[in-house]
């Protein structure tokens, strides 16, 4: 396939605007992926949404006696609609959703059609599934997408690049709150009668700073506070969101029995925890390592040299390492400034990242990596 015609197919995509829980939307892109699959003669599962969520589709390939592989895209974006002005510049091409990730999970469908189309016999079944909650921790699709992944040998997932490379580690990440409750009074006439719970979460906060690590690469961030209800009542409520971001599990842990751990200065204020590890890390692991080998091998062919890479941010390939399953990341089409108004992807190397694709698809159908090669 040629770059722009990859990018025709990927643009009616990208045209119905998926922010996650836009329920409406994401079923017609469904419906969408859906009919542009059947041809190819795979099974088709769609899972209802719920929870406020939208569909998700499994396409099921059969193949060989491999071990098998999955591929795991998400379709829901970030961006309100709207935001993301859809335009072209030259090599870059605007849209909502066009880099992270429509444009990796195109790239799944073009490589399975091509496939399909040139009689190539699958060494083993692969697996296609397309989520509507990834921007949000996958809260609804996360057991099936590591349901599926145990069924296979490797996982290989088309999150957006900057270049020509794959990601081999992401930090894992948690999100918490802490409500804090103290005891409403009179700013004015009662005010030794309030016990303030902005008061002790601004203390909190502080100890809340001193868990992050930059050495372990362990970061602890208060991202929202709010609180209080007028200016003269002593406030009895208070809360803070934290996000937690670790490249050990262990360490997301630890973080996690400190706040468990949290106690107030004030005995009349009261301090609740809630929350979790959303995403365990994506470790780098020899078996990764050996599959970023094959993609550099392929990608040497195709006569551009791959760069390894790791990422702050999560994804699904965390959930599918955390089931043991060899995962490689940040296969998808190549751009930038996700999560913004000015989200685009390069044109030209559509092609090339379509081919590395269909190459791992069709190696890691046959083959468990096992880091013997790294």
């Amino acid at each position: 396939m040629q770059s722009e015609d990859i990018l025709k197919g990927l643009m009616s995509w990208v045209e119905i605007d998926t922010p996650t829980g836009s329920v409406d939307t994401i079923s017609a892109l469904v419906d969408l992926i859906a009919s542009e699959l059947e041809p190819l003669g795979c099974a088709l599962e769609r899972i209802p949404g719920r929870d406020g969520m939208g569909d998700h589709l499994i396409a099921r390939f059969v193949g060989g006696q491999g071990p098998g592989v999955l591929v795991s895209s998400h379709i829901d974006t970030v961006c309100a609609p709207g935001n993301v002005e859809i335009r072209r510049d030259g090599d870059r091409q605007y849209g909502p959703g066009i880099a992270d990730m429509k444009g990796g999970g195109y790239l799944a469908l073009c490589a399975m059609r091509n496939i399909v189309a040139s009689g190539t016999p699958l060494p083993g079944p692969v697996t296609l599934i397309y989520n509507s909650d990834e921007e949000i921790g996958s809260p609804t699709s996360h057991g099936l997408i590591q349901a599926e992944a145990r069924k296979m040998g490797a996982a290989l997932i088309p999150e957006p690049a900057r270049g020509d490379e794959a990601i081999t580690f992401r930090k894992g990440r948690a999100k918490y709150r802490l409500d804090f409750h103290g005891r409403e009074s009179h700013a004015g006439s009662a005010f030794a009668d309030g016990r303030s719970a902005i008061l002790q979460m601004a203390r909190t906060i502080g100890v809340l700073e001193g868990m992050t690590d930059l050495e372990t690469e362990t970061t602890v961030n208060v991202g929202r506070v709010r609180g209080g209800t007028e200016p003269n009542v002593v406030a009895g409520h208070a809360a803070c969101d934290i996000d937690v971001r670790f490249a050990d599990d262990a360490l997301g842990f630890a973080v996690e029995t400190q706040l468990q751990a949290l106690t107030s200065e004030d005995p009349d204020v009261s301090i609740t925890l809630s929350g979790e590890i959303e995403k365990p890390s994506l470790a780098r692991r020899p078996e990764t390592i050996a599959m970023f080998a094959r993609a550099g091998e392929i990608n040497a062919g195709l006569g551009v040299p791959m760069v390894e890479t790791r990422s702050g941010g999560g994804s699904d390939g965390n959930f599918t390492c955390a089931v043991g399953v060899p995962t490689l990341d940040g296969l998808g089409v190549i751009g930038n400034n996700w999560h913004s108004p000015q989200e685009h992807i390069l044109i030209e190397p559509l092609a090339r990242r379509e081919a590395l694709l269909r190459a791992l698809i069709l190696t890691y159908a046959g083959t468990r990596p096992t880091g013997d090669n790294a």
